[in-house]
């Protein structure tokens, strides 16, 4: 989402496809040449096993008494809003994690509503979800699994007739002078390491480890799950070119499988399995009870740069834009850089696109170098275009802080958790406040090759990006590509099973646009339908005219196209056919299913 000054630090939702054809394609559709996923059936079973059965009562007091008071009936926390004005928590995305019924988007047009499941284990402990996953195994039941409900597909959500499995209430985090994985052989060396538990978010890794000197890679958005779906389906954050993808940072998971059975999974035993769940996607391999994750000494300083650049011509703005990206290519493809910079924000949350706008926002951190050493590196960028006030008008400044002091923001950059009895120091970026309670119209993801910001093949990137930002927000971000990264980040990141494409990659392109405080069904607050189409419209004709100057560039489960054709190469490329085979040995019956996640052929 966003860091201090509000630039967005986590994509908006996927419509990644190439042209409005595809973004069009049916749900089931796959390419030709896609590995294809067999109907899942048990073994010994005669057909397929499809997880659509609806027990009766006797059924369901079988599980309450399993688990207790656990098992519970979850509501909408908007479900009896009036017209008028939407309260102040339904913006919170803390107090969204509390709801079981909650999730912190709303949906997203011609694809999905937030829907409560009819039932949800409030799990406290593995034998919870052990006693759930049994329950739904046995009598044929939709298992949907939880934490904080970030999900951009709508994969931690409904339908009505579903076992919620909700592991808010799992939160410890354990710091580790000296971790070795289990199974690992004598003279393994240790490492330090962070153990956060299923409900756990990055504020709370971050300021627990940050209490002793260290820092783990995760994502820039404070209320998202820190043991979930971000490292899960591969994960980027603000300084993953030094530190690796989310995924890497994985050293050992406890997962429930499919067969009720708790497995411990890390590179020394169930070696495929940890291969997998880390880039594989949530919600598809297992729940995860526990994830333990790399820890790094923390960095000594945390810098911004951050101010408008604003083109007085169209003209210039496709210069603008071609500087830009060959400086990023030549310039900000190490470790020393993350995020990046936003083309027309104006046009996130408008439905009329096209306005003439020419603006770009820049929004970038930096990591251990000075202001003015960072000053000093971007001059070759702003100098020729400070010298031109007839073309641009220039306004980007440069801060830095002690790293440490990130995790104790103050009120100009951040909101924080004001309510009665809430936990202290509890905050979400000013940057990410509009996307709290977000109706989505569209949303696409994309990566940017080097190659394409290299000589005459830069004048036509910065052409595409120049069309595509005539009707859609361009966000453009280094940290989720991993060209020019750390090399000892690489090391890790090459035995993950993240899609390949991403080391190739100078950036990562999203484009979308959303309305806030849309409710569908909720009179008075629904979503209104000639928005959503022409945000609808605006985000895939920039989507085909992104898709066309990136050739090869992919996308990830997490931040891809909701509609995805060819979802399989686009998300995961040659991992694909190995992650398949794993997904078919942990889970045959295909239990966990989620949209466009490995295995989910024909679902």
């Amino acid at each position: 989402m966003t860091d201090s000054s509000g630039l967005p630090r986590r994509s908006f939702l996927g419509i990644a496809a190439g042209t409005a054809a595809a973004l069009l394609a049916p749900r089931a559709a796959r390419a030709a040449d896609a590995p294809s996923a067999p109907a899942a059936s048990a073994a010994g079973d005669a057909g397929p096993v499809v997880y659509d059965n609806w027990p009766g009562k006797e059924a369901w007091e079988q599980l309450r008494h399993a688990v207790g008071n656990r098992l519970m009936k979850p509501t909408q926390p908007w479900a009896r809003l009036k017209p008028g004005r939407i309260p102040k928590r339904l913006f919170n995305p803390w107090y969204l994690e509390e709801q079981p019924g909650a999730t912190q988007s709303t949906g997203m047009y011609k694809a999905w509503s937030s829907t409560a499941s009819e039932y949800a284990v409030a799990a406290e402990r593995g034998e919870d979800i052990v006693a759930a996953v049994d329950f739904a195994r046995k009598n044929r039941v939709r298992v949907v699994v939880k934490g904080t409900g970030h999900d951009y597909y709508g994969r931690s959500c409904g339908p009505r007739k579903s076992l919620l499995i909700w592991t808010h209430n799992m939160r410890s985090i354990t710091i580790h002078k000296s971790f070795v994985p289990q199974g690992a052989p004598a003279g393994t060396p240790p490492v330090h390491a962070v153990t956060t538990t299923a409900g756990n978010r990055w504020l709370e890794a971050y300021t627990r480890a940050s209490q002793s000197g260290l820092y783990v890679q995760g994502g820039g958005c404070t209320s998202v799950g820190a043991c979930g779906g971000f490292a899960l389906g591969g994960g980027f954050g603000s300084f993953s070119k030094r530190f690796g993808s989310g995924a890497a940072g994985v050293l050992e998971i406890t997962v429930v499988l499919a067969s009720g059975k708790i497995v411990v999974a890390n590179a020394y035993q169930h070696a495929d399995l940890f291969w997998a769940m880390r880039g594989g996607g949530g919600g598809t391999f297992g729940v995860v009870t526990h994830m333990t994750l790399l820890a790094h000494k923390e960095p000594s300083i945390s810098g911004w740069i951050g101010g408008p650049i604003t083109a007085k011509s169209d003209d210039a703005f496709r210069e603008l834009i071609q500087r830009y990206v060959e400086f990023a290519g030549n310039t900000l493809s190490d470790p020393t850089w993350g995020e990046g910079v936003i083309l027309n924000t104006d046009y996130g949350m408008a439905d009329t696109f096209d306005r003439g706008l020419n603006v770009m926002q820049v929004g970038t951190t930096f990591l251990d170098i000075t202001t003015d050493a960072a000053r000093s590196v971007w001059e070759e960028f702003l100098a020729p275009l400070r010298s031109r006030p007839e073309d641009y008008t220039v306004n980007v400044d440069f801060s830095s802080q002690p790293f440490r002091n990130r995790w104790h923001p103050t009120t100009k950059e951040a909101i924080f958790d004001d309510r009665r009895n809430a936990p202290m120091g509890y905050f979400w970026w000013k940057g990410n406040a509009s996307e709290v309670a977000a109706y989505w119209g569209a949303y696409d993801g994309r990566g940017v090759p080097w190659s394409m910001t290299q000589g005459s093949k830069a004048r036509t990137l910065a052409q595409g990006l120049f069309d595509a930002s005539r009707t859609s927000l361009i966000l453009w971000q280094t940290n989720k590509a991993l060209y020019g990264e750390h090399p000892e980040a690489k090391e890790r990141d090459l035995t993950t099973s993240i899609n390949p494409a991403v080391f190739d990659n100078v950036a990562f392109i999203t484009v979308g646009a959303w309305k806030q405080g849309k409710y569908p069904g909720i009179a008075g607050h629904e979503p209104v339908k000639a928005e959503s189409q022409a945000q609808f419209d605006g985000v895939m004709s920039a989507s085909a005219h992104v898709h066309r100057v990136t050739p090869g560039g992919g996308s990830y489960s997490n931040e891809g196209n909701y509609f995805q054709d060819n979802w399989q190469q686009e998300f995961w490329g040659s991992n694909y056919a190995r992650l398949l085979k794993i997904k078919q040995k942990y889970d045959p019956t295909n239990m966990f299913t989620v949209h466009k996640g490995v295995g989910s052929e024909g679902w």
